[in-house]
């Protein structure tokens, strides 16, 4: 459990107001993964349309250089509300390198690119929901928290867009006013804390990671608060 969602319902249990807590901190419905702005670096072309968008943004091939910054992993599923998994769905991510850096033409910061990273991943659900990259733990970009934008396309729901934060930089996040728009719910759902973990769920003697998790929550297909379609 995040330890946040832990707090808010240890606090809840002792002042007597556990019954005003919303459904998803009981275990019951969970709270829809909030839509945030795709910001300006949406890759160009499309992620589907780049020569190299695995799951391994750390390097753009076999036996390439290995990027700059610590490798990290995120591992997650997509559900509905109803917690019943999404398979089929098309789960990308985007993000700044290790200096802050977009690879986009209208980022023009004075920070360096890193020509070894990947920069964008694109990867399906199998039935059962889940998804995983391997990746660098992003940079500060001017006026941001670390983050890692995500595009969420299942079969017959709207498009969600979102990003993924770190609670290890709780002092930043509390600075960006994105993040901040978020109730304390939502930013619980975005905010992830990173374990030690291997990379293949399948395979215990894999190489071990910082993990961090994130549940994708997806509203019902008759949901139109979605993130409309880029």
């Amino acid at each position: 459990m995040n330890p946040h969602r832990r707090f808010l319902i240890q606090a809840a249990a002792a002042t007597g107001v556990i019954s005003l807590l919303p459904k998803w901190s009981l275990g019951h419905d969970r709270i829809l993964t909030p839509s945030q702005t795709k910001g300006p670096f949406y890759p160009v072309p499309d992620i589907e349309k780049q020569e190299f968008f695995d799951f391994d943004l750390t390097r753009k091939g076999p036996g390439s250089t290995l990027a700059e910054g610590k490798v990290i992993a995120i591992r997650g599923s997509v559900m509905g509300h109803d917690e019943n998994a999404l398979g089929d769905t098309i789960v990308e991510v985007w993000q700044a390198c290790e200096t802050g850096r977009y690879n986009h033409p209208r980022d023009t910061n004075d920070r360096p690119i890193d020509p070894n990273f990947q920069y964008w991943g694109r990867v399906t659900t199998g039935k059962s929901g889940e998804f995983r990259f391997k990746t660098i733990l992003p940079g500060k970009y001017p006026g941001r928290t670390p983050h890692i934008h995500f595009r969420v396309i299942s079969p017959g729901r709207k498009e969600l867009v979102t990003q993924l934060y770190f609670g290890d930089n709780e002092p930043q996040n509390r600075k960006d006013s994105i993040y901040m728009s978020l109730n304390v719910a939502q930013r619980d759902n975005v905010t992830t804390f990173f374990e030690d973990m291997a990379i293949d769920p399948q395979d215990a003697k894999s190489e071990k990671l910082p993990t961090g998790q994130f549940t994708i929550v997806l509203g019902d297909p008759s949901d139109t608060k979605s993130t409309p379609p880029m």
